[in-house]
């Protein structure tokens, strides 16, 4: 087991023409998103797994989700500490690894290890994940889940959820600058399926459907798409286009919203917008700026007016800085229009590694409701009452020797009205490979305490990952005590146990099965996922 599991890997299944091994660096760490730096990255698709080489031993790590010509970067798996300089390697067909090409005269160069600093899911920097490969691709994954709740509360029925996702993307289609992409998620009750007949989008979801053309200077989509620039505003409905102009993105919108009650197209909700975004090249990183004015409407009448500023740079390899706001230019008095200037949101974070073995996170974060004044006029009253509400969060990560990671994570949050603010503790500790059973075991603790809740979470948890058939079996354990009201009576105690086990079938087939156990004085939840991962 610790003999070099990369090179094991790669001749055993180079040997067979199947797969092999691609090495990679991780680059940057976010809270949401792990950067890693490859030589190429052909052959990883969109949903692939990275593998952390620790020691010899691999473990899941990341899902690639945002793929560049050099860099994936996507979200971690399960309580692995990731940092800074921590090889990955991804598995990938052997006959899909070619010589890197030469980069085109004047084309933008691979910023995605820098640039693409943003803390949120889904706002990494487009600029910087542009894809331009010689040759058309398509990939993408089906995936199947069955969700069983039950319980011995008679007043709690038992509930069978199944949910099915399918992500397609084809790049350079027959060789040409063409594009597609598509997300779509099917999700329903048993006892949904006679509304199911009559109206399948009650629950079919599409989020992205759309075909684009892209070149180094020029991109066009046309569907329903999120504009990774300006991902706040969510998918569009209709036409949007960017241009580039030396170190400048020029881009527009137009369409419109989805429906807000079933995620169909909705002509009503039409919005027109336009942006301008920068990338600068610092002395030893990147710097990108993003402007943003938009009118969203309601029957042609405005509904909501703002403008989005977004910033990312890296100064130093190992400090990072992002930031975002909206601020809302529109809003009704009395039923007249009133051109207003208020803060909707803003978010701040900085990301600081001095080393592989230690990093810090701070944000600070203050947002309101949004406010849809024609499309939610008759709750205006409870809506507007909204406060801006305030938090902070500090993040650090500690690696005293190779085997053991430290994490605490602090938080306070609050707004005007609050008897109290809101503060929770959590912090674990791991050791990422017990000698002789070379299993990972994490303990971890969390205190919460607000207005109306003061709760003490206990919890532990042990992973094995196999390797060979890439299989990982994990349990885990929680005792959770929360106190709703200061008395003996307001006290809730619940055990819970946790069992998962993912395994590969066949090929790019993969299971995985869940159960979870709530048990408390006198009742017991019980819930097992069933699913499948098929990617092509």
């Amino acid at each position: 087991m610790t003999i070099s599991l990369l090179c094991l890997i790669s001749v055993a299944y180079s040997q067979q023409g199947k797969l092999q091994a691609v090495t990679g660096t991780i680059s940057f760490v976010t809270p949401q998103n792990i950067y890693v730096k490859f030589q190429s990255t052909e052959g990883i698709n969109q949903g692939d797994t990275l593998f952390y080489d620790n020691n010899g031993t691999a473990q899941p790590g990341v899902i690639a989700k945002y793929i560049s010509s050099q860099s994936c970067a996507g979200p971690r798996l399960g309580t692995l500490q990731l940092k800074v300089g921590d090889r990955m390697f991804a598995l990938v067909k052997a006959d899909k690894i070619t010589a890197p090409q030469p980069e085109a005269s004047g084309s933008q160069k691979d910023t995605s290890s820098t640039a693409g600093n943003t803390p949120n899911v889904g706002m990494s920097n487009e600029s910087s994940f542009r894809t331009n490969f010689p040759t058309s691709r398509f990939y993408g994954n089906l995936s199947g889940n069955s969700y069983s709740n039950f319980s011995n509360f008679t007043s709690t029925p038992d509930i069978q959820r199944w949910s099915y996702t399918l992500t397609m993307n084809a790049e350079n289609i027959e060789g040409s600058s063409f594009y597609f992409s598509n997300y779509s998620n099917l999700s329903y009750l048993n006892t949904d399926l006679p509304s199911m007949k009559a109206n399948i989008f009650n629950n079919l979801k599409i989020y992205d459907l759309s075909f684009g053309y892209k070149t180094n200077d020029y991109d066009t989509w046309f569907g329903r798409h999120i504009n990774y620039f300006v991902s706040n505003i969510g998918p569009v409905d209709g036409l949007q286009m960017e241009k580039r102009l030396g170190n400048y993105w020029i881009g527009g919108i137009a369409g419109s919203r989805p429906d807000y009650y079933n995620m169909t197209f909705n002509i009503r909700y039409a919005e027109v917008g336009a942006y301008l975004s920068r990338v600068d090249t610092m002395s030893n990183g990147t710097m990108q700026n993003t402007f943003g004015v938009f009118e969203q409407m309601n029957d042609l009448m405005t509904d909501r007016r703002f403008i989005y500023l977004q910033h990312t740079s890296n100064p130093i390899p190992s400090l990072s800085f992002f930031a975002s706001t909206e601020m809302d230019l529109f809003k009704l008095e009395n039923s007249k229009s009133v051109n207003d200037f208020s803060l909707t949101s803003l978010y701040v974070s900085a990301q600081f590694a001095p080393s592989s073995r230690i990093s810090f996170s701070l944000s600070y974060d203050a947002r309101r409701n949004v406010i849809y004044y024609q499309t939610f006029g008759s709750q205006l009253d409870s809506i507007l009452q909204s406060e801006l509400r305030h938090g902070v969060h500090l993040w650090m990560s500690w690696r005293p020797v190779n085997l053991i990671v430290a994490n605490v994570n602090l938080g306070y949050s609050y707004q005007p009205g609050d008897i109290i603010p809101s503060r929770n503790v959590n912090a674990s500790l791991t050791e990422t490979e017990i000698p002789l059973v070379l299993v990972s075991a994490t303990v971890s603790y969390n205190k919460i305490i607000s207005s109306y809740l003061n709760g003490t979470i206990y919890g532990v948890q042990f992973m094995k990952y196999v390797p060979f058939n890439f299989t990982s079996l994990s349990l885990g354990y929680q005792r959770i005590s929360y106190n709703f009201g200061g008395t003996a009576n307001s006290l809730l105690v619940q055990n819970i146990a946790t069992a998962e086990a993912s395994m590969r079938v066949i090929g790019q087939l993969f299971f995985n099965a869940y159960y979870q156990g709530t048990f408390s004085h006198q009742t017991t939840y019980g819930t097992l996922l069933g699913g499948f991962s098929l990617r092509f």
